[in-house]
């Protein structure tokens, strides 16, 4: 290890461990900002909040980086039961849902992978389906929630209505693909059929009634899509032999209307902040730039990091992107638990980072693997090399995301310990990538991105993704 390292390590755990400022930041953004949803007045609070934290720790080129979009806004959700029993159910509307009156006969799509849709073709059509929300395990992978309702578009269906898979009477929501993608109305950037949120308890009582037979709902909502803006929040800690070259850690700091996000990812975003923190002393010191992104809208499909990827493409940028950390589901729970995501299949990277762990004797597990739903995927597509540091917490033997885009996702359930480890390692970890002249990660050609994602049967997301999609350009 050499000096300037255990110079960093000395400063950065002292400055981190001693100090609850991420802590007293996250209940700020939390409990004083809000939900912070993308576009929305308290999204806005929020880019202003940390880009004058950004300066205040010494951060440099700190600045917002501005791009349009479409916001919604909530309003009447109603959803009642209407045979072979009357009964209501408290429900809310996904983002994007439209306004719409509709009663119908309901259909159980079950999980709603693939199969289930195919196994019932056109008896859905007409209809309202019925299906559970994301019903992956921790080291599984099923369909996400927009998969789910592209299918029920795709198969004709009026409404779908998606059941949280976790019991204690928490709605689960999600963002929902836009009505025509890419188009300049309002009514483009709606949902095509509206997409209902109810809790288990509500979902499974839905189900028992429907045994019955022919059962039939009615649904009534009323909701606002409107035109806003939205900013990312940069700032850098300039390197001093080859500054052009960019080491990125980003976590979004946007969440869903109904909770603050505080796991998801308001901890995560704030790892980062802490760690530029307290590397801000060492600009010129270290050789490349760590650039710290605070990513907005990533909850509406990833439009943050879609919108600042591209800058380093452009013909005038003078910038390289060497790699980039994603720090969605960072700094939550106790500590200790963290571990490294490498995107796709690279085993030279997997074991640098396991053997940059005994480096520095933190222990934390590393793997590969590749999702299309969080802030890496955008510099994946482009080919930039990758990894997304998460740490486990006390719902990692939830479904799905456990607390997340639920009422639940509060601040209660991060721990100060939490936000300081993951800090203390993102830190670490940038001052040595930025300062490695053996780094072995490499940049994808298309055809490899392509190669690789048609080995795991996700090819189409070089055709489509919903959020690439629904970007203003």
């Amino acid at each position: 290890m050499s000096d300037l390292m255990r110079e960093i390590d000395r400063h950065v755990i002292g400055e981190i461990w001693t100090s609850d400022v991420a802590y007293q930041s996250l209940k700020h953004l939390c409990d004083d900002v809000g939900h912070r949803f993308g576009g929305s007045d308290s999204e806005h609070k929020g880019a202003d909040y940390l880009v004058n934290k950004m300066r205040e720790y010494g951060l440099q080129n700190v600045h917002l980086e501005e791009f349009p979009m479409y916001s919604w806004e909530r309003g009447e959700c109603f959803l009642a039961m209407t045979e072979p029993v009357e009964r209501s159910f408290t429900a809310i509307s996904m983002p994007y849902t439209g306004t719409e009156n509709i009663e119908g006969d309901l259909i159980d799509v079950g999980e709603g992978e693939a199969p289930d849709f195919e196994r019932l073709g056109d008896a859905i059509r007409g209809k309202i389906v019925l299906t559970d929300a994301e019903t992956n395990r921790p080291g599984q992978t099923k369909s996400h929630r927009t998969d789910k309702y592209r299918r029920a578009v795709e198969y004709g269906a009026t409404a779908a209505i998606f059941i949280n898979q976790n019991p204690g009477l928490l709605h689960i929501t999600g963002a929902l693909y836009a009505r025509n993608p890419g188009g300049d109305t309002v009514e483009d950037h709606t949902a095509a059929i509206p997409g209902i949120g109810v809790n288990y308890e509500s979902g499974m009582s839905i189900r028992r009634l429907a045994e019955r037979g022919s059962p039939k709902m009615r649904l009534r909502v009323r909701n606002s899509t409107y035109k806003s803006k939205s900013n990312n929040v940069v700032g850098d800690i300039p390197g001093g032999e080859k500054p052009e070259e960019i080491i990125l850690f980003g976590g979004h700091y946007d969440g869903h209307d109904i909770a603050p996000g505080a796991t998801d990812d308001t901890a995560g975003t704030l790892t980062g902040l802490e760690a530029g923190r307290a590397l801000a002393p060492f600009a010129g010191k270290l050789k490349r730039t760590v650039r710290i992104v605070c990513f907005a809208c990533e909850e509406i499909g990833l439009l943050g990091s879609w919108n600042h990827c591209d800058q380093y493409g452009k013909p005038d940028s003078n910038e390289s992107l060497t790699f980039m950390v994603n720090l969605d589901g960072a700094g939550r729970g106790k500590g200790g638990m963290e571990q490294l995501i490498v995107t796709g299949d690279d085993d030279e990277l997997v074991n640098y980072f396991e053997n940059l762990g005994d480096d520095l004797t933190y222990d934390f597990p590393v793997t590969s693997g590749l999702s299309a739903h969080s802030d890496h995927f955008p510099y994946f597509l482009a080919g930039y090399p990758s990894a997304t540091l998460r740490s486990q917490d006390a719902t990692a033997g939830m479904i799905g995301r456990g607390y997340g885009h639920t009422e639940a996702d509060t601040v209660d359930k991060v721990t100060i310990r939490g936000l300081q480890m993951s800090a203390v390692l993102v830190a670490r970890l940038a001052a040595r990538l930025a300062n490695d002249d053996g780094f072995p990660a490499k940049p994808r050609t298309q055809d490899e991105v392509k190669s690789m994602l048609e080995s795991k049967k996700m090819d189409h997301f070089l055709e489509h993704h919903w959020g690439r999609a629904n970007r203003v350009v």
